[in-house]
């Protein structure tokens, strides 16, 4: 799975759509961090992870799904009989939204990897209900949206001065960076703090991370403060913590820097972690 897997960035429109999802991430629903079942978001999420691994599914239709996790757990009181569940058809509505037709997995399909535990219908009912809670509208920005137009400037060829000399060309320092960019996404999925926080910002703030990584300088580029409009002081708090959480993620890669940036997907967590549960935000029921 690229980091770089639609092609909307690389047209014409680019900046056209890009302004149109920092419009829409001002309209997100604010997150409250109230779930009763917020202590499961850990595995749920890893699961989250391992699945679109699994399935193929690309980097924004896991961020999509996560967020639409996020907010209904938010505002639904969920039995935690059920959290499988609600997590599945977030992953579904996802990738209907973000993959090609062939690519969106069959409700059968993510059935099976809960036993086959629920009837169709309740895939069907619950797609109904959190759509309507999203007022019919899956437009809804993530941090992965936006770094798939930051990340075509994150380097340029001048960098190759202050690169690590293990890259000899800019072709494997721009994988590098794609990769640690990737990765800082990654990483900011389980960071719960980061959740209310603007995704341009996440996005931003995960290229910014990526360079400090690999030691670039500058830090911040003038580019890349025209094209994300955030200096690089307005990161240092997001930066400080993805770069903090991520000694072991930087010691891992560090062993395969030039590696292609197509990786996918790694969880240490398993479907069998996740208990079965119900959903909702106070006063509000899913069952």
């Amino acid at each position: 799975m690229s980091l770089l897997n639609n092609w909307w960035y690389n047209t014409e429109y680019a900046e056209e759509i890009v302004c149109t999802l920092r419009d829409k991430e001002k309209q997100r629903i604010p997150f409250f961090q109230q779930s009763p079942q917020f202590k499961y978001r850990h595995i749920l999420v890893s699961w989250l992870r391992a699945l679109a691994e699994d399935l193929h599914l690309n980097n924004v239709s896991v961020h999509l799904a996560v967020y639409l996790l996020d907010i209904f757990m938010d505002n639904h009181r969920i039995v935690e009989e059920r959290l499988n569940l609600v997590a599945l058809v977030c992953i579904l509505l996802a990738a209907k939204f973000e993959e090609r037709d062939a690519n969106v997995p069959k409700i059968s399909e993510l059935n099976a990897r809960v036993g086959n535990q629920y009837p169709v219908t309740d895939f069907i009912s619950l797609e109904f209900m959190i759509m309507h809670f999203l007022h019919w509208s899956l437009v809804l920005p993530t941090a992965a949206h936006f770094a798939e137009y930051f990340t075509i400037f994150a380097t340029s060829s001048s960098d190759m001065c202050s690169a690590p000399p293990q890259f000899t060309t800019f072709q494997e320092l721009r994988n590098a960076a794609q990769q640690y960019v990737r990765d800082f996404l990654d990483l900011s999925l389980q960071e719960v703090c980061l959740i209310p926080l603007k995704p341009s910002l996440v996005a931003a703030a995960c290229i910014a991370a990526a360079r400090q990584t690999l030691q670039l300088s500058p830090k911040w580029t003038s580019v890349l403060q025209n094209v994300t409009e955030y200096q690089f002081l307005d990161l240092l708090p997001c930066v400080t913590v993805l770069i903090s959480k991520s000694g072991k993620m930087i010691a891992n890669k560090k062993r395969k820097l030039t590696e292609s940036p197509d990786h996918g997907y790694a969880t240490e967590d398993s479907m069998s972690d996740i208990p079965e549960v119900s959903s909702g935000k106070q006063g509000r029921n899913c069952t």
